[in-house]
Formats: structure tokens, sequence, C-alpha cells
């Protein structure tokens, strides 16, 4: 195996389109939502909106709303899948798996939102009131902009898509000033801001990938985080292989496929559901 060679994923013009077949999802699709069938022909990139929508109501499903009262404190978490909800009319606020929220709206101008794991907002600009969002190390003032916050016990990654945010800690008032495209680390070592040309890491919302000479292993693990499923390597020299390439808005198989399609002597194998082995062949 030669692990030196950069595989490069073609364009999605250039292989088969995955076996997608658009008249039947069509029709699976328009037979739930009560639509009438007009023509054969339908954009594969309206498909896939239409499809996103209905997937948006499918995760609120499984929203846990487990407190809203007249006092103004709400709380909503996330468990197995990400969820979404509306805050302050028309701010959303995206849960990834495991994480929770309480938003608190009694303070006169203020709107704070507590969020212990991982949560992407696109808030509402609004010039009467500051949003702003606490971890247990940060406070993250915003005026109408779109981010992501991740916490863990190693550090916190805030990272803004559109817009302007400050970020403050809470150990020594110091501030910094993130802005698009630009991603903020905080741990022992104070603050660490540097510009990012892919947004892999909030991919579990996106669902947007750019790889540039990725090893195979750090491929899996975003995947995974954004798809939802444990995998294992039966080579270890596998671990090593370059891939460049990106996806937007695939179904896992399909990106599966492709990676399958790309690489010459390895392969990506559902061995059992949301379990995945990278073998040699």
């Amino acid at each position: 195996m030669n692990n030196e060679q950069i595989y490069e994923i073609p364009e999605i013009s250039d292989i088969r389109l995955l076996d997608i077949d658009t008249d039947a999802e069509w029709d699976k699709l328009s037979s739930q939502l009560g639509f009438k069938r007009k023509t054969k022909i339908l954009r594969i990139d309206m498909l896939i909106k239409i499809a996103a929508a209905v997937l948006i109501v499918v995760g609120l499903g499984t929203l846990i709303n487990s407190s809203i009262n007249n006092s103004g404190i709400s709380t909503f978490s996330a468990q197995n899948a990400p969820v979404e909800t509306v805050v302050e009319h028309s701010t959303q606020i995206s849960l990834n798996c495991n994480s929770s929220i309480t938003c608190n709206s009694k303070q006169k101008g203020v709107f704070s939102v507590d969020l212990k794991g991982e949560a992407y907002f696109d808030v509402e600009k609004n010039p009467e009131r500051t949003f702003e969002i606490n971890t247990q190390d940060l406070t993250v003032v915003v005026h109408g902009t779109s981010f992501n916050i991740c916490e863990d016990n190693e550090a916190t990654i805030v990272t803004v898509t559109s817009g302007v945010v400050e970020v403050i800690s809470k150990t020594d008032g110091k501030s910094v000033t993130i802005t698009k495209d630009k991603q903020l680390t905080y741990n022992h070592n104070g603050f660490d801001v540097k510009t990012v040309d892919n947004f892999n890491n909030i991919a579990w919302k996106l669902k947007e990938f750019k790889f540039c000479n990725t090893p195979l292993a750090e491929i899996m693990e975003q995947l995974s985080k954004a798809y939802g499923f444990t995998y294992n390597f039966e080579n270890p020299e596998s671990k090593d292989l370059r891939i460049s390439g990106s996806f937007s808005n695939q179904k896992l198989e399909s990106i599966i496929n492709i990676l399958n399609q790309t690489l010459d002597e390895t392969d990506i194998v559902n061995n059992a559901e949301g379990v995945y082995t990278v073998k040699t062949r």
C-alpha cells in the first residue's frame, strides 16, 4: 500500500449519481407531504432542500422541552440526534447530540443562554437587546450573527460563519472580538484565534466537508460526528491514506460510496447498523 499517494475525489459531474432514483424519491416524498406530481423532472438540489426540510421537522420531534414557564426561563436538550428550536422570535439554535441550553429573558434588554455541550446559533439582530451565551469558562456576546460553540473538558471552541462576536473570559475578564471565518480556542493557555478555510468541525450542522490532503482517519472521525456512527480500522496503515475533495449535503451512503470508488485498495464496509470497518481489499 502506497501511503504517499493523495487520492483526489472527482467532481460529482464526473461520477455516476450513486444510484439515486430521483423519480422514486419524489414519489415517496410527495406521497408523504400530499404533493401532486406535475413533472418527472426534479432538480437534485431542490430534492435535497425538500428532504432537509422534512428532516428538520422530524428532528424537532426529538427535542425535549424539559421546562417552559412564565418566569422567562426555558430549558431544551438534545439526546441522540441534533435538534433545532427557535427563541426570541427568529433566533434559531441547533443543539448537537448530548447538549442542552437554558434560556433566560427575565433581565430587561438581555437574552441569555447557558450552554452545555455544543450548539450552532443563528441570532436575529435586535438593537434593543443583548444576546449572550454562557459556558463554564466564557461569555459570548452577539448582536446578530451565526456561529458555533463547542465546549468539552479540554477547551471551548467558537467558530464564526457570519457577523461579529465578542468572547469574554470569566477567569480574568479579558475579551477578544472575532469575525467571519475566524475560530477561537480557549483553554488553560488562554485565547488562540485563527482563520479557517473549512468548517469540518461544525459539519454536524452544515453537512459541508472540505478535505485537502487529509488522513482517512481524520475523515472518518469527522464523518462519524456528523452522521452518528462508529468505525474501526482493520489495517492501521489505512489511517494514513490521504484524500482531497469536498462533500455538500450528501447522504452518508453516498459519501462512503465515493470514498470506496476513490481509494485503490481500501473499502469502507457497513458491518452492522451504525458500525463501519475500513479494510484492505
